[in-house]
């Protein structure tokens, strides 16, 4: 059964995208069948992390009935994994604003996706802060990855997504990214946990390798022995575990 996890950011800046196509690389490469969804149909990322050009289609072809969602999940370097870009080009945006589609198409497209590939898992990417597409993500996922900056500006917004999460049928988890040097983990950790009733499933720190890659390859391909690969694994890790967690 396909295990889905929607990587969240109530603001953007988190490096919550790149976060999650490291995620999908190491789950792949761990010998488990993997798709990747880029639901932010806004602001497009994975398909330029995963360096794939244009193929049959994408999500918003989808939606708007010109393709099936399995004929847009396009194949990776990775064995394994798939990746349905969320769209090529600006028309299908102004089209899909201008006319709108049937949000049920979204979970319907997931399971057809899933059973399609015989997935072990089904990452969402989603769009900073809450719209119908993430939404509807969170609302047939398995697990809710938040992101959020280890700042208290970032920090004040992660309260509604969560507060959001705790009424869907789906277990939290808390990242905190571009942690600063020096930082305290175990009291990041317990503050976190307190404040806002989740588990801590990871605690990323700021890389300056990371940035010197101008997202042309993802981090834990070119620097795979990096400690801060370590902490993605970690984190898949967490997003295993099948413990229930108490609503804040």
């Amino acid at each position: 059964m396909t295990r889905t996890i929607v990587v969240h950011s109530h603001r953007g800046g988190t490096g919550k995208s790149s976060v999650l196509a490291n995620l999908a690389l190491l789950i792949a490469a761990g010998g488990r069948r993997v798709g990747v969804v880029d639901t932010d149909i806004q602001s497009p990322t994975l398909d330029l992390l995963f360096r794939i050009g244009p193929g049959a289609g994408s999500l918003a072809d989808y939606l708007l009935g010109r393709c099936e969602i399995e004929t847009a999940a396009q194949k990776t370097g990775v064995p394994g994994l798939y990746v349905v870009p969320a769209r090529t080009g600006t028309a299908a945006l102004r089209e899909l604003m201008s006319t709108g589609y049937d949000v049920g198409l979204l979970p319907e497209g997931f399971d057809r996706l899933s059973e399609h590939y015989a997935l072990d898992v089904l990452l969402l990417d989603t769009h900073a802060g809450l719209n119908n597409e993430s939404v509807t993500a969170m609302a047939g996922a398995d697990v809710v990855m938040i992101m959020a900056r280890a700042d208290r500006v970032d920090l004040s917004g992660v309260e509604e997504t969560l507060s959001l999460a705790g009424r869907l049928a789906c277990r939290r988890a808390l990242v905190l990214s571009m942690a600063p040097e020096g930082i305290d983990r175990v009291d990041a950790r317990r503050r976190a946990e307190e404040v806002y009733g989740a588990p801590l499933a990871g605690i990323l720190p700021y890389v300056p390798e990371m940035a010197a890659l101008y997202g042309e390859r993802l981090f834990a391909e070119a620097h795979p022995d990096h400690p801060l690969v370590g902490e993605f694994r970690t984190i898949i890790s967490a997003l295993d575990a099948r413990d229930e967690v108490s609503r804040a």
